[in-house]
């Protein structure tokens, strides 16, 4: 059982400190001390723990790993696009990429993602070990490959989501639910994996039909909306010549 300081009460670090919890002496922190289980980070030492997860936005990483004091401790931050380097000014540092999508009203299983790490030659292995005690599914990688994972990421996950929001708003004009579209984007998602995307890719774009896109876009009355439609259904018709 290791000692662990969870920085961050965001959605990323409630779902790790409830992980973390029940496999280790885990404290979160945060600036707001609003619940009893959260203390304020003030009180923040990191030499009274072994690993430090940084569990905060991207763009402040760097800034705040250079305000802790130096200690034994590994500082291990949580972003996928954010180099190992954001932590250069400590010598035990990490990362530990969850490749999943956190919200705290959502329950989420450990079991069913992967986790990415890296380490410096002296933390890898028990930045391995620490992860594989509550994730079945801990992989190496690079900070250069790990941008790239992100980055696909965010075409699969959060630009979808987008277009989940869109297709949310024009099925509310017609009193149908977002619910009645699970069984599809399942079955996407399904038929992406088996067969690659371009090989599953359907639709009025997909087979040269104009006519169907047209009254489609007239049909759009959000202007923006319509350049990402006829934007997608060009760039699905140059992927599929």
């Amino acid at each position: 059982m290791s000692k662990v300081a969870i920085i961050g009460n965001g959605n990323v670090g409630y779902h790790f400190y409830t992980r973390i919890s029940k496999k280790h002496e885990a404290m979160l922190f945060s600036r707001n001390a609003d619940a009893a289980e959260i203390h304020l980070l003030d009180d923040f030492d990191p030499g009274d723990f072994e690993f430090s997860l940084l569990c905060l936005p991207d763009d402040v990483i760097k800034e705040f790993s250079d305000t802790i004091q130096k200690s034994d401790c590994t500082i291990i931050h949580m972003s996928g696009a954010r180099p190992i380097s954001d932590l250069g000014t400590h010598e035990n540092r990490g990362v530990v990429y969850p490749l999943q999508t956190f919200t705290k009203e959502k329950t989420v299983d450990f079991s069913s993602f992967p986790i990415f790490i890296e380490g410096t030659g002296n933390t890898e292995k028990p930045i391995f070990s620490f992860v594989r005690s509550f994730s079945t599914d801990v992989r190496l990688m690079s900070s250069e490959n790990r941008a790239k994972l992100h980055l696909a990421a965010v075409f699969a996950c959060n630009f979808t989501n987008h277009m989940y929001h869109i297709s949310d708003i024009i099925l509310s004009e017609i009193g149908i639910s977002l619910k009645d579209f699970k069984h599809l984007a399942s079955e996407t998602l399904d038929k992406a994996v088996e067969l690659t995307p371009k090989k599953s890719q359907t639709g009025p774009a997909a087979r040269d039909d104009f006519e169907t896109m047209s009254n489609h876009v007239r049909m759009i009355e959000n202007k923006d909306w319509q350049e990402i439609y006829e934007l997608i259904s060009q760039d699905i018709r140059k992927s599929q010549g």
